[in-house]
């Protein structure tokens, strides 16, 4: 008897053990996994913002002013936003922003105005995205929000990038912000592919716990 208490004790206190460390280590590994692929995301938005970027002529958008939704000018651009952004499934809206000197963002072209003008925002519009820092810095190189965020017009993640006042003979001046979203919900799903690591450290644990208790029962027979 007194020897079967300190047996089962120790066996007990092994278990909480490999409970312990396969936890951490699925745990690590889920996060890095997840990291990883919101890495790749945001990567790959930011990448897709500055190409779509260096296609707007600052001249296109140049005079455009509340109001103006119906122009020729206004549609013409958003025509060829909607272009570039059909090129990626998964870039639900693209559009541009003024930087104000009051620290304000607006909107100068939401390429969803002509399908859905209720849905989309009008040219002058203050921005309501808590990105506020990563479209200022965009002013400067490609940025994307660090998660997803909630406005009135739904959940986004976004990447923006700088539009150059001229696309030749640069100046190295920005004239705009393009920005493009992604849903929340698909950028959930995209980076969180970590379901395996889950099943796998769950199927570790109730391996090493039957084998664990396995041979603490055997040892206990033979006692």
């Amino acid at each position: 008897m007194t020897e079967t208490c300190p047996a089962a004790i120790k066996l007990w206190v092994s278990a909480f053990l490999v409970v312990i460390v396969i936890s951490a280590l699925t745990a690590f590994a889920y996060t890095s996994s997840n990291d990883a692929l919101k890495d790749s995301v945001q990567q790959g938005m930011k990448s897709t913002a500055a190409v779509m970027a260096t296609q707007i002529n600052a001249s296109d958008i140049t005079g455009i002013k509340p109001g103006d939704e119906t122009s020729p000018q206004y549609i013409a651009v958003v025509k060829h936003l909607q272009t570039m952004r059909s090129l990626d499934d998964n870039i639900i809206n693209a559009y541009i922003l003024k930087v104000n000197p009051d620290q304000t963002a607006t909107f100068l072209v939401d390429d969803l105005m002509v399908d859905d003008p209720q849905g989309s925002a009008k040219i002058g519009e203050v921005s309501t995205s808590p990105d506020k820092m990563e479209i200022f810095a965009a002013l400067s190189a490609p940025t994307a929000s660090r998660e997803p965020y909630t406005t009135k017009y739904g959940s986004f993640i976004s990447a923006y990038a700088p539009v150059d006042d001229a696309t030749e003979d640069s100046t190295g001046n920005t004239y705009a912000v393009l920005a493009i979203d992604m849903s929340a919900s698909d950028y959930n799903v995209a980076t969180s592919k970590g379901g395996l690591i889950l099943a796998t450290g769950i199927l570790s644990m109730l391996i090493a716990l039957g084998t664990l208790f396995t041979y603490g029962m055997k040892g206990k027979e033979r006692n």
